[in-house]
C-alpha cells in the first residue's frame, strides 16, 4: 500500500525526469544576429538575417488584420508547408525585426504572435526553404484610440 508521502514523492520523481533537457535547441539570434534587431528598415533586416534580402512571393501565408484598433495586440499568423526559418518584420516601429524562429526538420509552420506597431505600416513574413526565401507583406491600418482614424 502506498501512502499519501510517498506518492508524492514518486509523482515529484517523475515531473523531475519529465523536465530533464531534451534535444531540442534554440538559437539566440539576438546574440548571432545583432544586426537584423537594429535594422531600421526591412530589406536591411532581411538581408543581415538571411544574406540576401531577395525574396519571392508565394508558399507562405501571411494573416492579420486590415484595421488594428490597438496598436499593442495585432495578432499575426504565419503558414507555411515547409521552412527551416521563420521570421516576421513591421517597417512601423524603429526597429523593423519582430521575431526569428528556427523550425525542427519535418516541424509544422503555423506560428502566431501578437506585435507591436506604433502607427499604420506594413507586416511581412519571410520562410527560409531550401536555401530559397519566400515572403508575404500585409498592410495594417493601426488606428489612434479605436476611433477608425
Amino acid at each position: 500500500m502506498i501512502n499519501r508521502r510517498n506518492f508524492l514523492g514518486l509523482g515529484l520523481g517523475a515531473l523531475a525526469v519529465s523536465m530533464a533537457p531534451s534535444t531540442l535547441s534554440a538559437v539566440n539570434f539576438r546574440e548571432t544576429k545583432p544586426k537584423a534587431f537594429t535594422a531600421k528598415k526591412v530589406d536591411v533586416a532581411i538581408k543581415e538575417l538571411f544574406g540576401t534580402s531577395a525574396t519571392v512571393e508565394g508558399n507562405v501565408e501571411l494573416s492579420a488584420p486590415d484595421i488594428a484598433e490597438n496598436g499593442a495586440v495585432i495578432p499575426v499568423t504565419v503558414t507555411a508547408k515547409s521552412g527551416s526559418k521563420v521570421a516576421i518584420f513591421q517597417d512601423a516601429n524603429p526597429e523593423t525585426t519582430v521575431a526569428v524562429f528556427t523550425v525542427p526538420e519535418g516541424g509544422i509552420i503555423d506560428y502566431g504572435i501578437r506585435i507591436k506597431m506604433a502607427k499604420t505600416g506594413k507586416v511581412t513574413a519571410v520562410v527560409e526553404d531550401g536555401g530559397k526565401l519566400y515572403s508575404a507583406s500585409k498592410d495594417v491600418k493601426v488606428t489612434i484610440g479605436g476611433c477608425g482614424g
